[in-house]
């Protein structure tokens, strides 16, 4: 076939690959026709001719090839028949033995004789990377080697790069023999074909893909720089942050190391299969901080067990390639890829899922997602044998994607720091009415120290007021009550009997009023008495207060049958129920009173009864009995201050009791008061 025939072909799939439905059809139009093209190349000498070129037309030097397995034969040496006629592709392809495959490790010659005409454009050979050392003759004289080639491991210095070669423009026939060793990954020998094309023409495309690179490696690694400088110094808050910085240095250190391999150049002899680790522990982290970036901003819609498999997922492929040796490690990019394509079927997912609850970070997520995915797919299914100006393309559309992402997270950024501005404000609001709050509790605590000093002064006061209660009001009753016994003795044998009466009258008034005194001030004291609190017999105190109001056992006195401990204060438990008793003796219209004690606990407070025969109360005055100074006179003969029920009242109420009384008039009456436990 000649190269008339060829360029109708090209430009048959040029116009088919403009119509997007006849995509899929051009692809394998193209790989059918170029196989059969290139099997018509090869004449009965197993020699290539080519007799004509165009500026921009590429000859793939894929199939033809002389190929001796474990043998490094130099120019001038064939003297053995070749292993077999073979096409470019990874030697593990090759067939060893009917059953058996060529082995990944080994080294290996290949040869390929053609020819071009004489009249033709300066020529070049591309030499693409591949996984192995080589070393390249072009008619018996060496024009290329990439690493050290070698019959062992040992032997051999590993090194991956692309080269251009120009032909000899003076001569027609040429002879191409290469030597490769591999000895550290699962490919083996030359995978990719060598193209024949102008010298211009690969320049250009070799200039195109590295202005292409150096802006997709800047940008990036600008990008990350950046952000990891602002997550470090400025807003580690959020580390989808750091997650993103990771992502694109590690991007733009595999695009660096795999198209340029600068530590390889600056480092003759570090070991490749070191680098290559290194490269595709780096793969491994841009997928680990992909998913991590994703996770941190959609975490309130992705499963909990997503993080786990992607930690678990990642850190088994960084295990992995650390440990293994070659080439087993070098297999792990496929499930690699596989898990990057179920991750991002779930990534769409989830972001649908929070667009429709109207995140509007997922929207630019979800342009971000599908963009990388259109470019992702274009890479691979359409910038594979196509012109240089594609990869211009693709980088760009990278970078347009990351710079998406840069706005989600700069928008992100700019939406906390509001957050963070409104909080400050809220703070300044907070802390003004704090101040003022203050201001206000130091004008109340102002008050409340005058309030203080003035409740001191009174309590001084009532103190004083006490003294002379008790000093000055008593004293004068003393001497009067004495005075009247002096002069009833000096009078005794000439007064008649209404004269003593009017005596004994008067010293039971000064005695009532001594009474009285006495309660005002053990009604006054109630409150700022010390309370000491204990735990006692509740029976052992009421046979005390018993024995002293029944003297002599003039009454009847039920105590409870069960006894109980009372944690109290035993002198104010005492004092209640000696007045109570007392009252009801002394009310009594019986010979023999007949009292009954009694009790019941509650979960926070015991409740007493006391209950007599006496005459009981109407119920018109349970109210009023407590009051200071109430007096029913329901016995005329009985002198009462009317103060004791007030003193019992308020001790109730300062213990959180309550105290009120069950009566009818003539059927007795009964005092029930609580106290709290």
């Amino acid at each position: 076939m000649n190269l008339h025939l060829q360029t109708k072909i090209l430009l048959l799939t040029n116009w088919l690959c403009n119509n997007q439905d006849l995509k899929f059809v051009c692809f394998l139009s193209i790989v059918m026709l170029s196989t059969n093209y290139l099997h018509g190349f090869q004449q009965e000498e197993n020699d290539v001719v080519i007799s004509d070129f165009h500026e921009n037309s590429e000859i793939s030097l894929d199939s033809g090839w002389s190929f001796y397995w474990n043998e490094l034969i130099e120019p001038n040496n064939f003297e053995n028949q070749p292993y077999k006629k073979v096409a470019l592709t990874s030697w593990t392809q090759y067939e060893l033995t009917a059953t058996e495959k060529l082995p990944s490790f080994g080294y290996a010659t290949y040869k390929l004789t053609f020819s071009i005409p004489k009249d033709r454009p300066h020529l070049s050979i591309y030499v693409p990377a591949i996984y192995a050392s080589s070393k390249m003759w072009i008619n018996g004289k060496i024009v290329s080697e990439i690493g050290r080639v070698g019959t062992s491991k040992s032997e051999t210095l590993h090194r991956r790069f692309s080269q251009i070669i120009p032909l000899n423009t003076h001569e027609t026939d040429f002879e191409l023999v290469i030597h490769v060793a591999n000895f550290y990954h699962n490919k083996g020998g030359i995978d990719k074909p060598l193209l024949l094309a102008t010298s211009n023409h690969l320049q250009n495309i070799k200039s195109k893909r590295v202005i292409a690179d150096m802006i997709f490696i800047g940008s990036l690694s600008f990008i990350g720089l950046f952000f990891l400088l602002f997550f470090l110094f400025y807003w580690n808050k959020d580390r989808a942050v750091l997650y993103f910085a990771f992502l694109c240095i590690s991007l733009a250190y595999m695009a660096l190391s795999d198209r340029y391999a600068p530590f390889a150049e600056i480092f003759e002899s570090i070991s490749w299969i070191f680098l290559t680790k290194i490269e595709y522990i780096t793969l491994f982290l841009a997928g680990a901080s992909a998913s991590l970036f994703f996770y941190t901003i959609f975490s309130n819609f992705v499963h909990n067990i997503y993080l786990k498999i992607v930690k678990y997922s990642f850190v088994l492929l960084v295990v992995l390639v650390v440990f293994l040796p070659a080439p087993h490690f070098t297999k792990f990019v496929l499930p690699f890829l596989i898990l990057m394509i179920i991750n991002l079927l779930y990534v769409t997912y989830v972001i649908i899922k929070a667009i429709t609850s109207k995140r509007h970070e997922s929207i630019l997520l979800l342009t971000s997602t599908l963009l990388a995915s259109i470019i992702f797919y274009a890479h691979i299914f359409i910038f594979l044998g196509t012109d240089g100006n594609t990869i211009v393309y693709v980088n760009f559309g990278y970078i347009v994607v990351f710079l998406l992402l840069s706005m989600l997270l700069m928008t992100r950024f700019s939406n906390s720091f509001h957050q963070l501005e409104k909080a400050k404000e809220f703070e300044l609001e907070q802390k003004e009415e704090i101040s003022k709050k203050s201001k206000e509790l130091s004008e109340v605590n102002l008050e409340l120290k005058e309030n203080l000093r003035n409740l001191e002064k009174s309590n001084a006061e009532l103190d004083s007021f006490n003294h002379i209660v008790s000093h000055d009001l008593k004293a004068p009753l003393i001497a009067i009550n004495t005075l009247v016994s002096f002069i009833e003795e000096d009078i005794e044998t000439t007064i008649d009997e209404d004269v003593k009466h009017r005596f004994q009258l008067l010293k039971d008034r000064v005695t009532k009023m001594y009474a009285l005194i006495n309660d005002l001030l053990e009604y006054s004291k109630i409150t700022k008495e010390k309370k000491n609190k204990e735990v006692f017999s509740l029976n052992n105190l009421l046979q005390e207060v018993t024995s002293f109001v029944n003297d002599g056992n003039k009454h009847t006195i039920h105590l409870p049958e069960v006894d109980t401990e009372i944690y109290a204060s035993r002198i104010e438990l005492a004092h209640v129920f000696q007045n109570l008793i007392s009252n009801a003796i002394k009310h009594n219209d019986k010979d023999n009173a007949v009292i009954t004690i009694s009790f019941s606990k509650l979960p926070n407070e015991y409740v007493f009864f006391v209950s007599d025969n006496g005459p009981g109360i109407e119920t018109k005055y349970h109210t009023k009995i407590f009051e200071m100074f109430s007096q029913l006179n329901v016995n005329n003969e009985v002198e009462s201050t009317g103060i004791g029920l007030s003193i019992v009242k308020k001790i109730v109420a300062e213990n959180n009791g309550v105290i009120t009384v069950e009566s009818e008039k003539g059927v007795g009456a009964t005092i029930k008061f609580s106290w709290r436990a």
